[in-house]
């Protein structure tokens, strides 16, 4: 007898379509015989999920509602280093159930779920995507216009949960039923559309806000059912002569299990994390130069190298850092790619090749600290500036950069001509010494 299952992923793609930034998602499937399986790969699409999920015919399949930076090594943050918790971001997901299972009871959590759809609206939380779960409820999933700025990755963390509890409890109070525990947990997995739901045999299935406007009886006349042994859905109350859910029971407890990310780390390493700024100009395709050297170079001989830089490009002033790592001279006049190439060639700079590799070059801004969260290198501290040419800093700089060291107390010249919009970007690293 063929395997409806496999025959299901062979011909069906997983919807990723709604999912922001997979590469910085974990995924996750429950096997057949109970055991889950972390997916190792780097998602990048539908068909890359798809060759595990043929491979491995699972009952069912979730992914990370937060973005980390190393997706595939989180873990407890109690019990695994730093460099496998470094939080990025995190959706806001909202679970609507309503227990027992039934076609009445999922009639409820439908009209739940149109509620909570006007709280969003009026909360101006952008709705990434809806979907029926394939069992008891619904998923709303929005993206948080909230920022998180702290440097220290378990910081940023707290502070999303801190917004989620804060969310959860208007909810409450708009009478709005939702599963708190999921909305509150920024280390929780859900399903991931287009796959199957163990429990009822339906295909978690996007909706659109019309779709949702019609009856579960409508919605479930195109929602696919792939596994045959399940039960249907009662009409009301929980499973006929199964008492309040117990079929359930042994996936409930699985399911927190899943929902749970504690992994098993990989053999220690040393580690260390530090904030970098990006040398990108929002807004624009320009960069700003970076220059790099290493911490045992004489001073005088590196400024009169940037001077040099300065008279023959046409640099604006250039402020210069040092830290016990490195220093680092910073330009705020804007370049295209080719051009910062050329001028990064012809200093001494040691991040040519780094340029060369990601398109783009880093600052760090902050302490680097270990995975002890000890500081093993303190921020960089303001050396001097070098003054350009009048007519250098009569060429355009960068505005989000520009705002970014003023606010450091830095003395910048009055530019001009400024362009680019919006804030700096910044970005987290765990190096592996």
């Amino acid at each position: 007898m063929p395997d409806p299952i496999r025959s299901f992923y062979q011909h069906n793609l997983p919807d990723l379509s709604p999912l922001t930034d997979l590469t910085r998602r974990h995924f996750r499937i429950l096997l057949p015989g109970g055991t889950f399986l972390k997916v190792h790969d780097r998602i990048r699409d539908g068909a890359t999920l798809q060759q595990w999920l043929v491979r491995y015919r699972p009952s069912d399949v979730y992914y990370s509602t937060s973005c980390w930076l190393s997706p595939e090594n989180i873990g407890r943050r109690e019990k695994t280093p730093l460099s496998a918790n470094i939080f990025l971001s995190s959706d806001i997901v909202f679970d609507i159930d309503r227990s027992p299972f039934s076609l009445k009871n999922l009639e409820l959590a439908r009209r739940d779920t149109l509620e909570l759809l006007g709280f969003c609206a009026d909360r101006n939380f952008p709705v990434k995507y809806i979907a029926f779960s394939g069992s008891k409820g619904f998923h709303v999933v929005c993206s948080d216009p909230h920022r998180y700025d702290n440097p220290a990755p378990l910081a940023r963390e707290d502070q999303a949960k801190a917004v989620r509890r804060e969310i959860i409890a208007e909810v409450q109070e708009d009478k709005i039923n939702i599963d708190p525990k999921i909305t509150a947990d920024t280390r929780r997995i859900i399903r991931v559309p287009g796959t199957i739901n163990s429990k009822a045999g339906y295909v978690c299935t996007v909706l659109t806000p019309f779709q949702l406007e019609n009856s579960v009886d409508q919605i479930l006349k195109y929602i696919p059912r792939v596994d045959p042994l399940t039960p249907l859905i009662p009409q009301t109350g929980a499973i006929p002569g199964a008492g309040d859910e117990r079929p359930l029971r042994g996936l409930r407890i699985i399911s927190w299990l899943c929902h749970r990310l504690g992994v098993r780390s990989k053999p220690q390493h040393s580690f260390s994390y530090a904030t970098f700024l990006v040398n990108a100009v929002p807004g624009i395709d320009r960069q700003i130069p970076f220059f790099v050297y290493s911490p045992r170079r004489n001073l005088q001989t590196i400024i009169a190298e940037l001077i040099t830089l300065q008279e023959t490009y046409g640099l604006s002033d250039i402020i210069v850092f040092r830290s016990e790592t490195e220093i680092t001279a910073i330009s705020l006049r804007t370049f295209p790619l080719r051009r910062l190439e050329k001028i990064i060639a012809a200093s001494s700079s040691i991040n040519y090749g780094l340029l060369l590799k990601y398109k783009q070059l880093f600052f760090r801004v902050g302490e680097k600290k270990n995975e002890l969260q000890q500081v093993c290198a303190s921020s960089p501290v303001f050396v001097r500036s070098i003054p350009a040419p009048r007519e250098n800093n009569t060429h355009f700089v960068s505005r989000p950069h520009y705002a970014f060291f003023s606010r450091y107390g830095h003395s910048l010249f009055e530019y001009p001509r400024m362009h680019g919009a919006g804030e700096v970007y910044l970005t987290y690293a765990a190096i592996e010494e």
